[in-house]
This record gives structure tokens, sequence and C-alpha cells, in this order.
């Protein structure tokens, strides 16, 4: 008689089931992953060295998801909607593996080079560095809240809500008909970051030239 086939295992396949079950329950532990696998919990660790490493692959195959060719040379308002753009579509296909991922620190070998080039286009334009850490950061806190904004209800107040209010109605009722309300709501927020980013770059480079021509 035959003997049973075991469960073929590799690392992208048991990333491809944590993300599933990260994104059904919100987490996963080792002993659960086995047991969506079909395998023995130490079966998984001739593959991963334990939950840690699991989260930290998820977290290299989100970066690689959210990748975006940088062209240093170019625009930097351009650099920041692509990358807000990218974040948040993989955010909103994953988003009960945000908490995951906000409450494990990056590895060493996590695919950086996008936040890197973001990083240097940002620079070469003239942003002091410390503006520069705190887009980086503010571009997770929108496209986190984005992400998560994209699988909410397209409606968020029915009609029988808005009947008990009277600004609030008129304002909603300015929104374009058909249009998308979160795609509408991150396309203001994106250009409402980079019109205050414009103003701060050019706060920024007037006061280096003041300080420049000071004696």
């Amino acid at each position: 008689m035959a003997r049973p086939r075991k469960p073929l295992l590799s690392r992208d396949g048991i990333v491809d089931a944590a993300l599933a079950l990260a994104s059904e329950t919100g987490g996963f532990t080792v002993p659960e992953l086995a047991r969506r696998l079909g395998v023995r919990p130490s079966s998984l660790y001739n593959h991963v060295r334990g939950r840690a490493e699991i989260i930290e692959l998820i977290r290299r195959r989100l970066h690689e998801e959210m990748a975006v060719r940088v062209d240093v040379s170019g625009d930097w308002a351009d650099v920041v909607r692509n990358v807000a753009a990218a974040q948040r579509a993989v955010l909103a296909r994953h988003p009960w593996v945000i908490m995951l991922l906000a409450t494990s620190p990056a590895g060493l070998d996590s695919a950086i080079t996008t936040v890197e080039n973001l990083a240097t286009i940002l620079s070469r334009a003239g942003f002091a560095d410390r503006d520069v850490a705190h887009v980086i950061a503010m571009i997770d806190i929108v496209t986190i809240g984005a992400g998560l904004d994209l699988v909410s209800p397209e409606v968020i107040y029915p009609p029988e809500v808005l009947a008990q209010s009277t600004t609030l109605a008129r304002v909603m009722s300015s929104l374009p008909a058909g249009a998308s309300r979160a795609d509408d709501a991150f396309d203001f927020t994106i250009e409402l970051v980079i019109e205050a980013m414009r103003a701060r770059l050019r706060r920024t480079l007037e006061g280096g030239t003041e300080q420049e021509a000071r004696p």
C-alpha cells in the first residue's frame, strides 16, 4: 500500500497560508498555521525559525508588492503620490495584517529600495533630514488609514442619519455624484499633503538662504 503523500511545504507556501490566516483572524500562531497547512508545527521549523521570521517574510512580501520604481531625478511630488497609492493598494488587499506588521520591527533584509529612493529624492529637493523622516512616517500614517477606508462601506452616513443633520447633509451632498468616496478622499488628502510639503520646503530653502547670507 502506498504511503499517503504529505503536504509539500515551502517558505512561499507558509507565507501564503500565514497571510490568509492573518487576513481572516487578525493574526496567527505557529500551531494555528501548522493546522492550516495540515502538518505538525515541527515541520514548519524545517523551513523557518519561528513566528518572527514568518512575520518578516510577510513584511518582505508586502514590501515587494508595494515597491515603486523611483526615478531619483524625477519630481518629488509625483514620487510621493505613486508611493502612497501603491502602499494604499497593498494594505487594502491585506487590511488585517496592518496590526501584525505595526507591532514588529523591520529586519535588515527587508526590501527598502523604494523608501531609500524616496528619502534620496526628498533630500535632493532640499527637505531637511528631520522632515524627510517625518514624511516617510506620514505616508505610512495616511496609507494605513486609507487602506482601511477602502474596505469600509461606500456610504458612511446613510440617508436616515443625514436626515437628522443640516450642515453634514449639505457638505456630503457636495461630493461628486458616482465618485468613489474613498478614492476621492484619498486624492484630496495626498494633494493637501503635497501642498503643505511645498510650503514647508519653500520655508526651508528660504531659511537656508538667509542663514548663508548672514556674516
